[in-house]
């Protein structure tokens, strides 16, 4: 059900990313950038805070170290791209860099809907592993 509700913005993210790219390649008027980082910032805020709570409840009795892994894996790859950001930026421009970051994005959500999809199969063939390392103890 929480992955579920991502499905909407999924739709969105990658669109106002890259629309955000090249308003800011073209150099639009300010407006017109603002209206696309909004959109940008809360497409991504209802697919992050849908995910974590995903992530919590997936995780029963080890939701904090769950959530802790999260924010350090989150943590790590935003000090990658900050990395990686202004070379890249420099070499193919506002368009080109927020383009490719869109079809990261693409692929991260082909993920989360592959949990969706799968997820309840994989979480029941992991209860019953468990199961039967219990019976073996």
């Amino acid at each position: 059900m929480r992955l579920e509700s991502t499905k909407v913005a999924m739709i969105w993210l990658p669109l106002s990313v890259i629309g955000y790219a090249w308003v800011c390649q073209e150099r639009v008027h300010v407006a017109a950038i603002c209206v696309m980082l909004f959109l940008a910032g809360f497409f991504s805020i209802w697919i992050y805070t849908s995910t974590l709570a995903y992530v919590v409840d997936a995780n029963v009795g080890r939701s904090s170290t769950a959530v802790a892994m999260n924010s350090s894996f989150r943590g790590l790859f935003a000090f990658v791209a900050t990395e990686i950001a202004v070379p890249l930026q420099d070499s193919i421009g506002d368009g080109g860099l927020y383009t490719l970051w869109a079809a990261v994005m693409i692929v991260a959500e082909g993920m989360v809907l592959l949990v969706l999809y799968k997820g309840r199969k994989w979480r029941e063939i992991d209860v019953e592993r468990e199961k039967q390392k219990m019976g073996a103890m």
